[in-house]
């Protein structure tokens, strides 16, 4: 994809159209922790950045190939003026980077968005999830109500 057509889809504001024709993962892969690490790098978006900036940093993180395994998205910081993000700018962004990235895990940030969302976003393209120390969700139970199946990484 082109910088302009990934701006044009942060742009449009629509989930839905931008994970229009993903597959939704059979699978989808789950460990504990924080999420960093080796292979991993960090998107971030909402409060605190552009549409410009978000689409040069996922070509950035495209550019780099087969040593990138994993994104985890992670949104701006709450303030008294905007939340970090909003839920529709979760799923657009999970979508866009899913296109922008298709042989990469994409991880929403368990620990800002929280489990319900993290769930709905493998219909955007999230396909991995990393569940924070200490919090006792049930993978299995999540990725089967979405019709998955739970692989531990």
């Amino acid at each position: 994809m082109t910088r302009d057509e990934v701006i044009s889809l942060l742009d449009s504001r629509d989930p839905v159209a931008a994970a229009a024709g993903l597959p939704v993962p059979a699978e989808v892969g789950w460990l504990r922790g924080d999420g960093r690490g080796n292979g991993v790098e960090e998107v971030r978006y909402g409060a605190g950045t552009t549409n410009a900036e978000v689409a040069d940093r996922l070509l950035e993180v495209a550019a780099q190939g087969d040593s990138v395994r994993a994104v985890l998205l992670v949104p701006g910081p709450d303030s008294a003026d905007r939340p970090g993000s909003w839920g529709n700018e979760d799923l657009l962004v999970t979508a866009v980077a899913r296109r922008v990235l298709p042989g990469v895990a994409i991880r929403p940030d368990w620990s800002a968005l929280g489990e319900p969302a993290c769930q709905v976003a493998v219909s955007f393209g999230a396909d991995e999830w990393v569940i924070p120390d200490g919090v006792d969700a049930d993978p299995d139970h999540l990725a089967e109500a979405v019709g998955a199946r739970a692989v531990a990484r």
